[in-house]
Formats: structure tokens, sequence, C-alpha cells
């Protein structure tokens, strides 16, 4: 998101090497409004911004691209060379450079999200649930049946059952059974028993999370983790209305 705020708000143009929003469990500290919009969601915030950036004309590629390179003086892709005097390099694995790399961070890392339907009961009061002693870092719904779990594993733990969508749903149905935000029905009137909450995997996304860092040169300015976090908490806090 950090590229597409960072072009909106100096009104550079911008190659974007995917079109896919962020991922679903990532969330802002507060909410912002931008134009009509007021929320706290990455992914939500990204598209606005898309939008914008694609009504001022500051978006170069229509669509995701397979292949950018960056040389010291401009970029090319799909036959296209786009000419610069300064460029702004935010991490992408498409992008392929001449820079200096000084390390290589989370290189057997992935983060994982299951997303999963419930049955019988209703989930729309459920406020985020933290797992302690657990490989999932959170439990969270979008809806009265739609319910997602984050995971971070290694590449050894994505083939590991124990590490797999269907534990994830085990785990997921026994946090929701004692959470208060679960709307549990009686089994049938005048039941003293309520329904058990019961898990259905949909899908799994797999996003891996290695990142090169690259050596900033006169021209080429590359934006690392902390460069790009700083620059949303920068706009965030100084533009509650982006």
């Amino acid at each position: 998101m950090a590229s597409v705020l960072k072009s909106y708000e100096s009104n550079v143009p911008i190659i974007m090497p995917s079109h896919v929003p962020p991922t679903i469990d990532m969330n802002l500290s507060s909410e912002v409004r931008v134009g009509e919009l007021i929320t706290s969601s990455h992914s939500e915030v990204w598209s606005m911004l898309k939008f914008l950036c694609g009504m001022k004309g500051l978006i170069i590629n229509p669509d995701s691209l397979e292949y950018i390179k960056v040389h010291e003086d401009g970029v090319r892709f799909r036959g296209t060379d786009v000419k610069f005097t300064k460029c702004h390099l935010f991490s992408d694995p498409v992008v392929k450079n001449d820079l200096e790399v000084i390390s290589i961070e989370n290189e057997d890392a992935y983060k994982i999200i299951d997303f999963m339907r419930l049955k019988f009961c209703d989930a729309s009061n459920l406020d985020p649930i933290s797992v302690k002693d657990s490989f999932i870092s959170k439990i969270c719904s979008t809806g009265k049946k739609e319910i997602f779990a984050v995971s971070l594993l290694s590449r050894e733990d994505l083939t590991d059952f124990d590490y797999s969508d269907t534990m994830v749903k085990f785990i997921a149905q026994k946090m929701l059974e004692s959470d208060s935000g679960v709307h549990r029905p009686l089994i049938h009137k005048g039941s003293p028993s309520r329904r058990i909450p019961k898990l259905e995997v949909i899908e799994r996304t797999v996003t891996p999370l290695r990142e090169v860092v690259y050596k900033s040169t006169r021209r080429v300015k590359f934006y690392g983790r902390k460069k790009r976090d700083n620059i949303i908490k920068t706009y965030c806090r100084n533009n509650p209305s982006i």
C-alpha cells in the first residue's frame, strides 16, 4: 500500500507490478478517511487510492506484470521503456535491478490465511482472537459466517499435517466455542444445549514473505519494510483525511 500512497500524495507516476490488493488481515492502527471512505483496512484504502491514482492518470500499466527491470535511468517492461530522473523502488519479487544486495529478510517465512465458513452460529460480533501457544497468530470474522485465520509458517511446515488447514479448523472451532462474541443458538426451542460452532475450510492462501534489501543509489531510492511502514504511519498521523 505504501507505494500507491506515495504516488498519490507526491503526485508521481507509478508502475504497479501487481493489481492485487493487500491481504485481508492487514489493518491500520486507526481509521482514516480516503475520499468518502472511512476505514482501517489496508485493502480498502489501497483500492480507493488506486482508483484515485487512476483518475489522476498516474498509473502507467493497466494490469499486473510478470517482469520489470529497473536500470539506473529507466524502467523496462513488456517492451516499454520509461525514463526517470528519480525512482522510488518498492520491494516486489517480479522487479529485477542491478542494485547492490544488502541482505535477504524472511528467507523461509510464509504468511498463511485459511478462509472458513461457519455453520449453525453467528460470528458478526466476534473481535479478533489472539491465539496463545499455537502456530496460529489470530482468528477474525468478516461477517456472520465468514472466518479467517492467519499463520506464519516455514517451508517445511507447509507440508506438515500438524500445520494444515484441517488443524487450523479444529483449533479455530475450539476457540470460537468459548468466545462470547459468537452467538450460539439453542439446538431447539426449550433445549438447555446450544449449537457447537462448526467450520468448513473454503480456501488457503500462501504468501512468501522473503524480501531482498537493496542499497539505494543517487537516482534509485529503495524502500525497505521499515521505510514503507514509516510512510503509512506518517501519512495516517498527519492526514486522518487522506
